[in-house]
């Protein structure tokens, strides 16, 4: 399992959030209208609680706008848990089918110029921001999210500049300083990161990103109790971070602390339906503490985000043929992995072997594959 990251909350966490709008028919409409809202509708039910199941809600947003194109909320949606489950061309087109139902959508705008950071495109993020502020040069949001684009691509003039524009207009702007003091902790001035940081936190005591950056900033200098606590607050505040919790975990699980680790993934994925890190992080810790049946049902909800995600494949097939003495399964699950085209190199040799051990020992089981490592039994 490859180390988790830590993730700096500085981007809105409420741009990035899965958006559980409700649309009911009412009036009249079309009867494929109709149909696709309450397709959409029951979409939801398969969001987050004992009913998740992330395979059947992108298949039933899919349907939705199969029935009606124009039904934008179930395209911001499926964009949504798109990316959460790495199909980061078919949350693109879903972005841009909202943009195209309804230009200049604040939150569809602001989701995609993320998804272009986190692809890398760092001009075309940049160029969505840029027109959201010709329209509103107020709009501190997005220019903070700017000058993140511009941080990452360490163009730290700009970067700075753009915070600065926002202080100008409005003094007391919390991200503003939240920015200027992760640009100043990277470039290693950290009596100044330390000085803005407080400053951001007079203003917002309680602010989670602030809180979150902070605790990065104490982590890159070894102080890990101070780190923990300070994500463990962010975590904890409004309006609620992904980022923070997770980190919080990450910390958890590099100490050892599997429980605490779970606890803290087990909120987020609640928290944030299909959160793709989360789901990953609880799989990890329940099988270092040996709760097989919460690692598989973990990977399982993976899969229904992500049907070839690599690490699930391959630990699915770990569980199946070691402790739930499910050879189809786990030879599907092998398989699978080996037909990904994600394989890491030390790990295909293995796989390998555990194929032909299978097919060995249980012949007539292995080419019959069960249905397992898709989601549902």
């Amino acid at each position: 399992m490859r180390r988790l990251a830590l993730l700096a909350g500085i981007l809105l966490a409420g741009a990035c959030a899965p958006a559980r709008v409700e649309v009911r028919p009412s009036g009249p409409a079309p009867e494929a209208r109709r149909e696709a809202v309450l397709t959409f509708n029951r979409s939801l039910e398969y969001l987050s609680g004992a009913r998740a199941n992330y395979f059947e809600a992108v298949k039933l947003l899919q349907r939705a706008v199969e029935l009606d194109p124009e039904l934008a909320e179930a395209h911001f949606t499926l964009a949504l848990l798109s990316e959460r489950g790495s199909d980061f061309a078919r949350s693109e087109a879903e972005y841009r089918a909202v943009l195209r139902l309804r230009p200049g959508d604040r939150p569809a705008s602001l989701n995609l110029s993320a998804l272009y950071l986190r692809l890398g495109r760092h001009d075309e993020a940049r160029r969505i921001l840029e027109e959201l502020l010709d329209k509103n040069p107020t709009d501190h949001e997005a220019r903070n999210n700017l000058a993140v684009i511009l941080r990452v691509r360490r163009d730290y003039e700009r970067a700075i500049e753009q915070a600065r524009i926002v202080l100008d207009h409005e003094p007391r702007q919390v991200l503003a300083y939240n920015n200027l003091a992760t640009i100043f902790s990277e470039q290693g001035r950290h009596a100044m990161a330390e000085d803005l940081f407080q400053r951001a936190l007079t203003l917002s005591p309680d602010d989670p990103r602030v809180l979150n950056n902070l605790g990065l900033a104490r982590l890159k200098a070894s102080k890990i109790q101070e780190a923990l606590e300070l994500f463990q607050r962010a975590a904890s505040r409004k309006p609620y971070l992904e980022e923070a919790v997770l980190n919080e975990a990450v910390v958890h699980l590099d100490s050892g602390d599997f429980a605490g680790a779970a606890a803290a993934f087990r909120q987020a994925a609640e928290r944030i339906p299909g959160l793709l890190p989360a789901l990953v992080g609880q799989a990890v810790a329940a099988r270092q503490m040996g709760e097989v049946e919460n690692a598989e049902k973990s990977y399982q909800q993976i899969l229904g985000l992500d049907r070839t995600h690599p690490e699930s494949l391959f630990n699915l097939g770990i569980l199946y043929m070691q402790y739930r003495q499910k050879p189809a399964w786990a030879c599907e699950a092998f398989q699978r992995y080996l037909d990904s085209g994600r394989t890491e190199p030390e790990l295909v040799q293995r796989v390998r072997g555990y194929l032909d051990d299978l097919r060995l020992k249980h012949p007539k089981d292995c080419p019959g594959a069960g249905n397992a490592p898709g989601g549902s039994k």
